[in-house]
């Protein structure tokens, strides 16, 4: 692009936007960023308390809880591709424990780190307005808030993809060996937080050519940070059982769960508690209003130069990685899950942001029904999100604080999987009294996330008082054979969609 060409677009978009990027709000070097820094972490960890940890977030728990040594001993048989991640938390809980505040907390606060860094961004490849814009989207895009409310990396990915845009941005302007291999750096340490930040970086290249900015010295740099993350990459695809809870789905039924999942409805916990309709209905409005946007941002800068860049970095940044791992998924094994593409979020934002800055140039009337939509439409979806409404009944803290309340004096617990397991290392105060007969070896013993289960017999639980069953919910078989052979009587039966919960008295 001549510098004719960069004049010639600059005059239009002045002559396009009646009010200087001056006199916005937050306008500045450091203002804008920090502030809606500060924002989206607020609204990230407010409320974070709320929701039981799930599943993932006690997988966390489980390996940050134990010594190096017995972490590295897991990621040898498992979660390999969670490895850096894990090692930073087992250094943050050694401070600051284990509670849904503290474990969420680094999450919280790489969003509001992703969400500056968007709106320099914004800046850098449009206008103080787009930025500004953008970080906002970014602040109350359910699922970057989803991404802040879980102790997982999903948050430190759409950090990582900010920062290598960033050092990708200052590569270009200044072509310096230095500015190179920090990106190259920050592409390793993307890939080496989760595997699929890999398709990020090859977003980088494939914008890097058909932008015609330094492409060669894009290459290079990624090919180099893909030759020095090959032997882990490698070596996590050997642990490809870890993800073979992903359902087999058709590319359609894919697509459907991408078109809501992916950016306007974060909740990705396994409860088959489906939101209510009026949420539903919100997310729908969410999702037509920021398509409609997209849309009018491309549209309206189709032939302005000067935005060129953020639309190919955005586009491919978004479009590629959706791409890979739906094509993955449908041609090779399942993989595709909303939050392994967390990554891709701010630079939807980007694309959102555009589009609300365009018609704040064009349409300028339309400007706040749209942003009171997205912002509206966006803030909904929290409410399931962070368990203000429809919490299921079954979640890990529920039963957990169940069992605590109704264990009065020692008693034993069976667990039917050892998954089942998982509520009582999130919750363990309220098992105190309570001796695992199921437990074959420990969690760091068994190099597992959950231990191993040795087979509980009739003669271990005669005359051991009360007694907890944990079994498989929804009505599946559940093998209580050795309850009855030691005589034992049932008290309870409290049957949830996800698990079963009996208690015995074995005398």
């Amino acid at each position: 692009m001549n510098q004719l060409s960069r004049v010639r677009d600059r005059q239009r978009l002045r002559q396009a936007a009646p009010s200087d990027d001056a006199h916005l709000p937050w306008a500045g070097r450091w203002p804008a960023p920090a502030g809606i820094g500060l924002l989206a972490l607020l609204i990230a960890f407010v409320g974070s308390w709320n929701p039981s940890f799930w599943d993932d977030e006690i997988a966390t728990i489980s390996a940050a809880g134990r010594s190096s040594a017995d972490l590295m001993e897991l990621l040898r048989s498992v979660d390999a591709v969670h490895g850096f991640y894990y090692f930073f938390m087992h250094a943050w809980t050694s401070v600051f424990g284990f509670s849904e505040v503290a474990m969420r907390l680094p999450s919280a606060l790489a969003v509001g780190l992703a969400c500056a860094g968007t709106v320099i961004i914004g800046r850098k490849l449009g206008s103080e307005s787009i930025g500004i814009a953008s970080g906002l989207v970014l602040a109350v895009l359910p699922r970057m808030v989803w991404a802040g409310t879980e102790a997982r990396q999903s948050a430190f990915t759409a950090l990582l993809a900010v920062g290598l845009t960033l050092l990708l941005i200052r590569a270009w302007e200044s072509n310096r060996p230095l500015d190179w291999v920090l990106y190259g750096l920050c592409a390793v340490a993307g890939v080496c937080m989760f595997m699929f930040f890999a398709l990020a970086v090859a977003s980088h290249a494939v914008a890097a050519i058909i932008l015609r900015r330094r492409p060669l010295a894009v290459l290079i740099t990624c090919a180099a940070a893909g030759a020095a993350v090959l032997p882990f990459l490698l070596f996590a695809m050997t642990q490809k059982a870890q993800v073979e809870w992903i359902q087999n789905r058709s590319l359609l039924e894919n697509l459907t769960i991408a078109a809501v999942k992916q950016f306007f409805y974060g909740d990705d916990r396994p409860t088959g508690n489906l939101p209510p309709q009026w949420v539903l209905g919100f997310v729908l409005v969410l999702g037509l209003t920021q398509v409609g946007l997209v849309a009018w941002g491309l549209w309206s800068v189709r032939a302005m130069s000067a935005y060129r860049p953020l639309v190919v970095l955005s586009l491919t940044g978004v479009a590629l990685p959706m791409l890979g791992l739906l094509l993955v998924s449908v041609a090779l094994q399942p993989v595709y899950v909303a939050r392994y593409l967390t990554f891709t979020a701010p630079l939807f934002a980007l694309l959102v942001g555009l589009g609300l800055d365009r018609l704040r140039a064009g349409r300028r009337w339309l400007l706040p029904i749209a942003a009171i939509l997205v912002v509206l439409s966006s803030l909904v979806p929290q409410l399931t999100i962070k368990s203000f409404v429809n919490e299921p009944v079954d979640t890990e803290r529920q039963i957990a604080g169940l069992i605590g309340a109704q264990t009065t004096k020692p008693a034993g617990i069976v667990y039917l999987h050892p998954e089942l397991r998982d509520m009582a290392l999130a919750y363990p105060q309220d098992f105190r009294l309570i001796t695992d007969l199921s437990l074959e070896e420990s969690p760091a013993d068994s190099g597992t996330l959950w231990g191993k289960n040795g087979a509980v017999t009739a003669d271990q639980l005669k005359g051991r008082g009360d007694v907890w069953f944990v079994g498989a919910g929804g009505g599946a078989p559940n093998d209580l054979s050795a309850f009855e052979a030691a005589g034992c009587q049932q008290t309870r039966n409290l049957t949830f969609q996800r698990m079963a919960l009996l208690s015995y008295t074995c005398p």
